[in-house]
């Protein structure tokens, strides 16, 4: 091996190294930030961002926290974790009932739309989920309105049926 590639190879091995530690970083501050808005601790948040990862691996998760809703669905004792990753941005959104401060189960989690489509920023706006009125709605852009310009959101809702969340209507809106 010649000492450019042993040079290149130390290279790699010092910034994947380094990878590493900025998302442990990134991380801790992400789980410092909904900790302090949610009156949760940090290693409560990190359990749940654990629990609603799809990876086995933590060292192989890129998901990060976008919302936290630990009010909208409180009268069912829930809390809605709302997570992104890849390069679009693509939400999965976890439902976790709450026993204790610490203590949560899942309960419900979904990542794409009845469509088959993932719920995904485009280069026409960001996908967000919030609680509105105990019905978790999930907006995903669409292309603008090509007589007004403005935005265009598919709107997906979500009820509480009793038992899990079930997909009950989708709609446009103008955006916001």
């Amino acid at each position: 091996m010649g000492r450019l590639a042993v040079v290149a190879a130390c290279l790699l091995l010092i910034s994947s190294g380094s990878l590493a530690q900025d998302w442990k970083q990134v991380r801790k501050a992400d789980e410092a930030k909904w900790a302090k808005e949610t009156r949760l601790g940090p290693g409560t948040i990190h359990k749940l961002w654990r629990q609603a990862s799809r990876s086995a691996n933590e060292k192989d998760d890129d998901s990060r926290i976008a919302d936290m809703d630990v009010e909208g669905l409180a009268e069912r004792n829930q809390v809605l974790l709302v997570t992104y990753t890849g390069e679009k941005n693509c939400l999965t959104l976890t439902v976790f009932r709450q026993y204790s401060a610490t203590t949560f189960s899942k309960v419900w989690s979904v990542e794409q739309g009845p469509d088959g489509q993932g719920f995904c920023d485009s280069p026409f706006g960001n996908a967000s989920a919030d609680v509105v009125k105990s019905v978790i709605e999930v907006r995903v852009p669409q292309a603008p309105n090509a007589s007004n310009g403005y935005a265009n959101y598919a709107v997906f809702d979500y009820e509480w049926n009793g038992i899990t969340y079930r997909f009950t209507g989708k709609r446009a809106e103008q955006g916001r």
